[in-house]
């Protein structure tokens, strides 16, 4: 079953949730935390399950992957690595919302 949905945390942040269930359990997914910034909206940070194992991708102010801030989990199984996407987001989104300001004022 596939199910997507947005989650919003402030005015500004929104955690945007995609995913497929097989026999209830997570069977693909994607998290993206996205930022409206001085009237844009951007990417910020994206977990999912691609390339065929859970990942973070730390996303620059052009949207492309910062290649040495990708973080591969093989440990975790796509329902684990869904649930911790969600949950960092959560707790992490200013932090991450503030670092990437920063990286919008260097360019």
């Amino acid at each position: 079953m596939d199910r997507n949905f947005f989650y919003r945390i402030t005015n500004e942040d929104t955690i945007f949730v995609e995913y497929r269930t097989d026999q209830g359990e997570v069977a693909s997914f994607v998290v993206k935390l996205l930022c409206d910034i001085h009237g844009s909206r951007y990417e910020v940070i994206r977990y999912d399950s691609a390339h065929g194992c859970p990942h973070k991708d730390t996303l620059d102010t052009e949207g492309h992957v910062i290649s040495d801030r990708k973080v591969w989990y093989y440990y975790l199984s796509n329902s684990m690595a869904f649930t911790m996407a969600i949950d960092d987001i959560e707790q992490n989104y200013e932090f991450y919302r503030e670092r990437f300001i920063k990286w919008l004022r260097v360019n």
